[in-house]
């Protein structure tokens, strides 16, 4: 066979191009599995541990994602310090084939259990790349063990990479666990790649070739390598296998067509793989006799099915109503599968589960392809992933399981929708899945309200019996247009609920920094402590509101700069006791435009008037020098009372320049929000009060274990805040009910939250208040996700996990 060593050195750039991407979503996955997992947790500190390994990973993936493609290439040009020879040459030489010698990474137990979670999943993409790129290189037959790019050259160089980012060997041991299956899915697309690049360069496969067997004997190992039957019925049917070159005896399929032909289908997972990434081969095969007949025993055993008693729709809504009582977060999940009866008052003719396996195995009798019988075996998989998940209320899980028969007919026309992002079917599933999030509480009425159109179309999709897409992109038209119309009072009073929030954090950040620049003020020097305050906080705040709400008029629109001066220069005894009569003049004017600017915030007498109380105290000097001069020149003037040691003490307190801290400002940790910006966004800081709340609790002490609990459930609640972003939902206790909240913003220093609930209600809480709901779990978040996708996932996992088990 002829080389190129120009084609090898394009697979090494494909995968350095690649590999940072790779690399990047496989972390993203896996941090998102150790936070299902830290969320599932029961033991403290397991999960704690779970904590600290993904925010260490998520703070470590932008050195692996650079780092990963310097190793690859390190691993690709292991002999590149002998000289500048070509890849071929090195590929040609034996002892330099290895790259990555394969007992060094059985060293580490968790590379070895990485690698045997890769296997399965990569196996089948892996072994085409395996074939060429041993024809690639020169050798006749195949030999997986000299292919550079094998699964354990990106083992070794993931875990050398992070042994050196992480010294703790428990949070390396998590990393490797969890990043394995992903990683493993996206090592297989790019083996698919590389597979498909080798081909269109015709580059031939060395070693494996496709060949017709006869059924093998009992008890003859089966390979997960297997394909699909390929035979005409009858007990001699052939099969297709894949079998190596030589006289090695030829593998087995893992799927005979009698099993295809069944209402539950044992999908492996390469027949789920290569089917759902849209391969072709031996799924345009025709559906053979044998097939066709094990049909038909199916549909007779649905006859007997259909004659045995079903539960009645009082028993169903026993069933249904028996945790009505309990708290809406505390009720289990009521099961659902495709197998779960249903109310027929409800959903009609396909209630029973007897009826859906009807439509599902008279397709089958109906499908002419390979294609079509395993579209239709992931069409019900997948219904019974959604209809499994807890997270979705029953009535949507019902939802999905009656219209099963809609589904089915789908897939006889495209038997691999699903996994289309943009199919109508799949986007309606996963935008009532996503509304329905709204909600905690099957019985409210606002779940009701929006349930009713949901049910109505189900059964209306189920009677059209058109295997098109038309019907459901017109069904979800009709339910987005309702939603748009139901949304856009709450979304008025959201938007004007946000602006009102934006404005202040606007305001606060504008604030900040006029304080800053008043601080760099010379007159500032020796400024009373109380006065800096005043100016740092409450006038900053007069000042940026006056500028964003004049943003035209100049850079002191209503002259509030301007009166710092008077300000700072009357506090200043013993400037204004020689110059009294000029202090009589500015202060009037003065005392007006405080008043006038602090009401323009939003800001009672009350809230200011220790401020002016304290300001009268810093001009009492000159008052006092006033009065003096009226009782010399004989006018009456009322006597000075007398000041008590007291009030003495107060007075030199008020005089005393400022403290070193609080001569520069400090930002506000949140914007500062009025009264009126407060109601408006549903603002509350108090938390409601415990209904079985110990007397003596807040005054016993803690023992260490209490203390290491209290911390460990602070750190928790830090943490479940840390990942909640805009759009999370949650679990707000408030008014004494459960209610399904949405986070809508978050100040930028994450200081201040604001929820809404059903009906636009808001929810405004600091993040004190927010952890202290969390520790309590008063305020629980959500684990909102993409349900059909999701569904995916878990489905490929299923079956490549009992792929793994089938090999061990």
């Amino acid at each position: 066979m002829s080389a190129d060593p120009s084609l090898l050195d394009q697979c090494f750039e494909r995968v350095l191009r690649e590999a940072p991407a790779l690399l990047g979503r496989s972390l993203d996955a896996a941090v998102l599995i150790l936070q299902d997992a830290e969320n599932q947790g029961r033991e403290v500190v397991q999960r704690a541990l779970l904590a600290r390994a993904w925010w260490n990973l998520e703070r470590q993936r932008s050195h692996l994602t650079v780092q990963f493609p310097q190793r690859l290439q390190q691993a690709f040009q292991h002999a590149g310090h002998e000289g500048p020879t070509s890849s071929l040459a090195r590929m040609s030489d034996s002892s330099l084939l290895s790259l990555v010698d394969d007992s060094s990474v059985n060293e580490s137990l968790e590379s070895a259990r990485m690698l045997q979670a890769l296997m399965p999943v990569v196996e089948q993409a892996l072994s085409m790349v395996d074939a060429r790129i041993s024809s690639l290189i020169g050798l006749d037959t195949v030999h997986a063990e000299k292919n550079p790019l094998r699964p354990s050259v990106f083992v070794r160089a993931l875990r050398d990479l992070m042994n050196e980012r992480e010294p703790d060997v428990q949070l390396r041991s998590l990393w490797m666990q969890k990043i394995a299956a992903p990683l493993a899915i996206e090592l297989s697309k790019l083996y698919a790649d590389i597979a498909r690049m080798l081909q269109q360069a015709r580059v031939q496969e060395a070693g494996y070739r496709i060949r017709l067997v006869a059924d093998t004997a009992p008890g003859t190992h089966v390979s997960t390598r297997g394909w699909l039957e390929d035979g005409h019925g009858g007990e001699t049917s052939s099969r297709m296998a894949l079998s190596p070159a030589g006289d090695a005896p030829p593998q087995p399929m893992s799927l005979r067509m009698k099993d295809l032909a069944k209402a539950q289908t044992p999908l492996q997972h390469d027949v789920l793989q290569a089917f759902m990434e849209g391969q072709q081969g031996v799924f345009d095969h025709r559906l053979d006799n044998a097939y066709y007949e094990q049909v038909r025993q199916e549909l007779n055993h649905v006859d007997v099915l259909a004659k045995l008693p079903q539960p009645d729709a009082a028993e169903l809504e026993e069933q249904r109503l028996r945790y009505r009582n309990l708290p809406a977060v505390d009720r289990p999940a009521r099961p659902v599968d495709v197998a779960t009866p249903l109310d027929a008052g409800q959903w009609g003719e396909y209630a029973a589960p007897h009826e859906r396996s009807r439509v599902l195995l008279e397709l089958k009798h109906q499908a002419d392809k390979v294609s079509q019988a395993v579209g239709l075996d992931v069409v019900r998989k997948l219904v019974a992933q959604v209809s499994g998940d807890p997270l979705l209320l029953a009535p949507v899980r019902e939802a999905v399981v009656a219209l099963e028969p809609a589904l089915l007919r789908l897939a006889m026309a495209e038997p691999r929708y699903f996994s289309r992002s943009d199919h109508p079917a799949r986007l309606w599933i996963e935008s009532v899945a996503q509304r329905s999030f709204r909600y905690n509480d099957e019985f409210s009425p606002g779940f009701e309200a929006f349930f009713d159109p949901v049910r109505d179309q189900v059964r209306a999709l189920n009677a059209s019996g058109s295997a098109e897409a038309g019907p459901f992109a017109e069904a979800l038209d009709t339910l987005k247009a309702l939603w748009v119309r139901d949304d856009e009072e709450e979304e008025h009073r959201k938007q004007r609920q946000l602006e009102a929030l934006n404005h202040a954090e606007r305001r606060q950040e504008l604030a900040d920094q006029i304080a800053w620049e008043i601080s760099h003020r010379p007159d500032i020097y020796d400024a009373p402590g109380i006065v800096l305050d005043f100016l740092y906080g409450s006038w900053s705040l007069v000042i940026a509101s006056a500028e964003l709400r004049h943003p035209d008029k100049g850079p002191d629109p209503l002259g509030y700069r301007k009166v710092i001066s008077h300000l700072l220069w009357s506090t200043r005894s013993q400037v204004t006791l020689r110059q009294p009569n000029q202090l009589f003049q500015i202060v009037p004017g003065m005392l007006m435009t405080l008043r006038q600017g602090l009401e323009s915030l939003g800001k009672s007498p009350e809230e200011t008037s220790t401020f002016f109380d304290a300001l009268l105290k810093l001009h009492e000097p000159v008052l006092r020098l006033r009065r003096a001069r009226a009782r010399v020149d004989g006018h009456a003037a009322a006597p000075e009372p007398e000041r008590t040691p007291e009030d003495q003490q107060a007075l030199e307190t008020l005089l005393a320049p400022a403290s070193p801290e609080q001569q520069k400002p400090t930002p506000a940790v949140q914007p500062w929000i009025g009264a009126r910006e407060l109601a408006s966004a549903g603002f509350s800081e108090t938390m409601p009060l415990m209904t079985t709340e110990p007397a003596d609790s807040s005054h016993a002490p803690l023992d260490a274990t209490q203390a290491g609990e209290a911390a460990a459930d602070a750190l928790e609640a830090s943490s479940m805040l840390f990942r909640l972003t805009q759009g999370s939902w949650v679990d707000l206790f408030s008014g004494g009910e459960w209610l399904r909240a949405q986070l809508v913003w978050s100040s930028q220093k994450a200081s201040l939250f604001m929820f809404t609930s059903q009906g636009g209600r808001a929810h405004t809480m600091t993040r004190r208040s927010c952890e202290k709901l969390m520790a309590k779990r008063w305020l629980r978040p959500v684990d909102a996700r993409p349900v059909v996708e999701q569904a995916l996932r878990k489905v490929t996992a299923a079956a490549g996990a009992t792929a793994a088990s089938a090999t061990q």
